[in-house]
């Protein structure tokens, strides 16, 4: 991946150590938001796992929450959600390269009943 994207660096809340992301140049300069419900969808429709390779395209989702606007920006739009997905796919490809995120491939179709007893 490793393309460029909007400068950013992480925040911690004083109070309540909730890590977020501050956008750090642009139209949002000064954003703080976290990131929320992110998935990353592995598996095809038929359940077998997905192959990046023999993909167009993977779809990510994400939601997002922002704890500070410092100039009131509209962040409901589609551009404030590209420049954020920009900074997710940077954070999980560098999570990636440094080994600090694992990826899980179980299918949690197959295992609804063991999930549910848990």
């Amino acid at each position: 991946m490793n393309k460029p994207c909007t400068a950013y660096y992480y925040v911690t809340h004083k109070e309540t150590q909730q890590q977020g992301l501050k956008i750090a140049e642009g139209e949002y300069d000064g954003v703080v938001f976290l990131f929320k419900d992110v998935h990353f969808p592995i598996h095809k429709e038929d359940g077998t796992l997905l192959d990046p390779k023999d993909a167009a395209e993977i779809p990510l989702t994400f939601g997002y929450d922002v704890l500070y606007n410092p100039t009131d920006e509209e962040v409901i739009t589609e551009e404030f959600q590209s420049v954020i997905g920009d900074i997710l796919l940077n954070v999980i490809d560098e999570s990636l390269e440094h080994d600090q995120i694992e990826i899980n491939t179980t299918n949690r179709r197959d295992n609804s009943d063991e999930l549910d007893s848990q």
